[in-house]
């Protein structure tokens, strides 16, 4: 069994440090534009409606697009099992709520 990596900044050839195993870290990103400056929350739920992890705790953020990542932990910082997720966004008075499956 080997681990396979797939990061931002791999190396270069003049880089001296090189990763020692491959490994393979698993991520979502999601993306979300704003047309006007509020506050912001993102949770993820699992699909029996059970919270996993809190990525924005209604922080002020200004009007742009915006991406943040989820790298399938709970908010204890533990690796959830594969399976179907909620994320609910809220922004101002708007909520919306989409699906997710996380396979590793």
């Amino acid at each position: 069994m080997f681990d396979i990596s797939l990061s931002e900044g791999l190396g270069t050839k003049d880089s001296q440090v090189l990763p020692s195993v491959l490994a393979l870290h698993p991520s979502t990103v999601i993306s979300y534009d704003l047309p006007e400056e509020t506050r912001v929350t993102i949770n993820i739920y699992d699909i029996m409606g059970q919270a996993v992890r809190n990525i924005k705790r209604s922080e002020t953020q200004i009007a742009g697009y915006h991406q943040v990542y989820w790298n399938a932990t709970n908010d204890e910082g533990k690796l959830v099992s594969a399976g179907v997720y909620l994320y609910v966004i809220q922004a101002g008075g708007f909520m919306h709520t989409k699906k997710m499956v996380l396979m590793h």
